[in-house]
């Protein structure tokens, strides 16, 4: 009888904790949001290699081999790159001319030491939890160029920077150019760094027609201990939001050659100039509302010549904003690498469960069945999270006999195309795929 009590109890503390962290994990939504999602050039949002074929990549000769491989190809795909791969002298691997790409780091984020990602004349391309560093001048960490539909998420860029680092040592953190639009930059962690983010790289007026298309929304990220470039943006238009910009030497988001930005409750916290219209020749435009100045950072060094809100008056999509007070200490928790459920793609070598776990029938629409080999007393949960990393269903047992198990799994109607079912129990955790209709 004490047993059983005591398997309730620790069994009923354990589903209410679960229950909280999924309370938790649901008020942070890392779903895709901003111009990365709105429909436009043949493309309802963005998607990238969703429902593709899966490779695995762990050296710089199987990631450029892949690359290569992609040129002109529109098959939907997803790329894994996995542990940490480096290169000397720096190298650039090029993505060009193609369509409908993943690229996801594995487990906590993948590692690109002297590797820089090159997307050139893509179309629906999405990068996610990435680690890229110390790419040396003249090459860029991440540049896209000549591209739409670009999701960049939970990455981590950086540099060096101080003594000895010069501005030209390296060149961009991200560099966004030549016409790229409908772009999503979210939670990424970019730091230590002089010239951290370009969009639109000249102020050549012959590149401004074509830059003028550029929209990109910038959400959820910390910018730290940069000089500046946060981003500087020619031509086109950015919505900055919910962002973190702490220890900037010289100035957080330059707007420039009529450039216009709605800069939205972020945090200026020990920056020199945070917003300027006119630091450059050309001047941009700057809509701001409800951010906060803190630590060294005064108001009055925003230098704001034009404001040109009423350019704002038709935002595309939906959005939520941050409470500015509570902002730094969110993304502290949430941006970078390792924070999302990209660790799953583990299961395409995941033997835990062996053949006994599977998930049936493939595909369904709304409900379908589970089934795995269980212990008597034992916990086991189960998530199922969605292409964009996002856990959207939590179930909790101990099961009180030994054998098959089957559950009953109702997800919801309103969910559509590939998500992960991942079952976690004391041999391990093991994931299978299922598309829902």
């Amino acid at each position: 009888m004490k047993r059983n009590s005591f398997i309730f109890s620790t069994a009923l503390t354990y589903v209410l904790t679960m229950l909280l962290l999924s309370t938790s994990a649901q008020e942070t939504d890392f779903s895709m949001n901003g111009y990365a999602t709105v429909e436009g050039e043949g493309y309802l949002t963005t998607t990238g290699g969703e429902g593709g074929n899966e490779t695995i990549v762990t050296t710089l000769e199987e990631l450029e081999a892949f690359a290569k491989n992609r040129e002109k190809n529109t098959t939907p795909e997803i790329l894994y790159i996995k542990g940490i791969i480096s290169a000397d002298p720096t190298t650039v691997v090029t993505f060009k001319h193609g369509e409908n790409l993943s690229i996801i780091g594995t487990d906590n984020g993948a590692e690109l030491a002297g590797i820089g990602i090159k997307v050139w004349d893509y179309k629906n391309v999405v990068i996610r939890n990435l680690k890229i560093h110390e790419i040396f001048y003249p090459d860029d960490a991440l540049s896209i160029e000549e591209c739409q539909h670009v999701w960049i998420d939970h990455n981590e860029l950086h540099s060096k920077i101080g003594a000895g680092i010069g501005v030209d040592t390296y060149d961009g953190l991200l560099d966004i150019k030549k016409g790229s639009r409908y772009v999503t930059v979210s939670w990424n962690y970019l730091h230590d760094h002089m010239k951290c983010m370009l969009i639109g790289h000249t102020d050549n007026a012959s590149q401004g027609e074509e830059d003028q298309s550029m929209r990109v929304t910038i959400h959820h990220n910390i910018f730290e201990n940069t000089n500046g470039r946060n981003p500087s943006l020619r031509w086109g238009a950015a919505h900055i939001y919910n962002n973190l910009y702490n220890n900037i030497d010289d100035y957080a988001i330059a707007l420039r050659q009529g450039a216009h930005g709605l800069i939205e409750n972020n945090l200026f916290q020990n920056v020199n100039i945070p917003v300027s219209t006119n630091k450059f020749d050309g001047e941009g435009f700057a809509c701001m509302s409800g951010n906060i100045y803190s630590g060294t950072t005064l108001e009055n060094k925003n230098s704001i010549t034009q404001t040109g809100c009423e350019f704002w008056d038709s935002l595309p999509y939906a959005y939520t904003l941050e409470e500015v007070s509570a902002l730094e200490a969110l993304l502290r928790e949430y941006t970078g690498t390792g924070k999302i459920e990209s660790k799953i793609t583990n299961s395409l070598n995941q033997v835990a469960f062996g053949n006994s776990f599977s998930v049936f029938p493939n595909p369904a629409s709304g409900e379908f069945m589970i089934a795995f080999d269980a212990t008597e007393g034992e916990f086991y949960s189960l998530n199922i999270i969605n292409h964009q990393g996002k856990k959207i269903y939590l179930k909790s047992i101990m099961p009180f006999s030994t054998g098959k198990t089957q559950w009953l799994i109702n997800p919801g109607n309103d969910r559509h195309g590939i998500h992960f079912v991942q079952l976690t129990g004391p041999q391990g955790t093991d994931t299978r795929k299922i598309l829902l209709f």
